[in-house]
């Protein structure tokens, strides 16, 4: 990925994640912008030279961007590889790009000497977690809400 690429997709990246967070009730729309500015500074300090992440983007054989995706290799907080975010561009979902980008970082994260690539799915993506376990990734643990009203 281009730095030119990362920025144009910053703000729908950052505006997204804060939407799924606040679904998922992880607090008030002020703190949760809030924590999503600090974690993208924390993470990609120097854009697509920021130490330990990598960020790609998929093509089809054309050469046409498909979709993206960005990965955090270990260091002292997470022991495994992370797939921070992957996502299709609607027009070329259910092809089989996602799949094949997961099994592409598989790769590259392996080649790099990681044993293990962890991700978050939020529980109101069902056809993501049907993705994932499909390629053979297993819930390590499942956070539950019920709505009050």
């Amino acid at each position: 990925m281009s730095q030119a690429e990362l920025d144009a997709l910053l703000p729908a990246l950052k505006r997204e994640y804060a939407q799924d967070e606040l679904r998922a009730g992880r607090g008030t729309p002020e703190a949760v912008h809030a924590q999503v500015e600090d974690l993208f500074a924390r993470l990609l300090p120097d854009g697509v030279d920021s130490p330990g992440q990598l960020l790609f983007v998929g093509v089809d054989g054309d050469g046409a961007v498909v979709g993206r995706i960005w990965l955090g290799l270990p260091d002292e907080r997470r022991p495994q590889a992370w797939v921070y975010d992957i996502e299709v561009d609607p027009a070329h979902r259910r092809r089989g790009y996602a799949r094949a980008m997961l099994l592409a970082a598989e790769e590259v994260v392996r080649a790099r000497g990681v044993t293990r690539l962890g991700l978050n799915v939020f529980g109101h993506n069902p056809g993501a977690q049907a993705l994932y376990e499909s390629l053979g990734y297993a819930a390590m643990s499942v956070q539950m809400s019920k709505e009050l009203t």
